[in-house]
């Protein structure tokens, strides 16, 4: 389930379904973009007899270009002929603030990237030992 093809993407993965949960019927799925790194997940659920989709744009970059919001917005197709309820959201690394996401596209930022100035780095959680021996310091 979910993102298999790199160590970044699985920490995404996991924060993706931190927010949309199986256990509220989320199905998460992948494919590349044609940008070669960056993933969109597809999310989808049946409620009150309705197909819901969410196709989330899982991006590294501090910019999201337009080709990528076009290719976001392709929907997605229907097996069974059901109406769909779409939805679109884009994810980037925190402290990026890509101008060129429109209104009606929420914005989620990751929790496991940052940018510190042009660098993306990978924040990682503090270690129990090293913060006990600096508050014995």
């Amino acid at each position: 389930m979910g993102f298999s093809s790199d160590i970044m993407h699985d920490f995404v993965s996991k924060e993706i379904t931190s927010i949309y949960s199986s256990y509220d019927g989320w199905k998460i799925t992948s494919r590349t973009t044609g940008n070669g790194y960056d993933r969109i997940a597809v999310l989808e659920r049946r409620v009150d007899g309705h197909r819901e989709c969410k196709k989330i744009l899982v991006t590294f970059a501090k910019d999201v270009s337009a080709a990528q919001l076009e290719e976001l917005r392709t929907p997605e197709p229907t097996r069974d002929g059901t109406l769909t309820r779409s939805s679109y959201a884009v994810m980037v690394p925190a402290n990026a603030s890509p101008k060129s996401v429109p209104q009606g596209i929420s914005l989620l930022s990751m929790h496991s990237f940052a940018f510190e100035g042009k660098e993306l780095v990978w924040v990682k959680k503090p270690v129990r030992k090293e913060e006990e021996a600096k508050a014995a310091a």
